[in-house]
């Protein structure tokens, strides 16, 4: 019982120190994975604000590109001016 402390404090260590990635075919699965639009506008907003601060401008420019072919009618302006504003700082 006692070594379920230890485990548990280093899964939590590990879970907020996990690096973080942008990869654009997980943009897609998030999207493709609901059909409702308003969740789906929520889960990608989430995904962005996650993953979203470590994307290239090249991957943030291919997101771009395809919104309206992969979010559909949750293609909304506050995902693109999220994408916008990534797409600035982003290196």
């Amino acid at each position: 019982m006692r070594w379920l402390i230890p485990l548990f404090i280093l899964s939590l260590v590990y879970g907020a120190t996990a690096k973080r990635e942008c990869s654009v075919s997980d943009f897609v699965s998030v999207a493709y994975s609901n059909n409702d639009p308003k969740e789906r506008r929520d889960r990608i907003l989430e995904w962005l604000g996650d993953s979203g601060q470590v994307c290239t401008k090249e991957q943030l420019g291919l997101i771009y590109a395809n919104l309206a072919q992969v979010l559909g009618s949750a293609d909304t302006m506050q995902i693109r001016a999220k994408i916008e504003q990534l797409y600035e700082r982003a290196k």
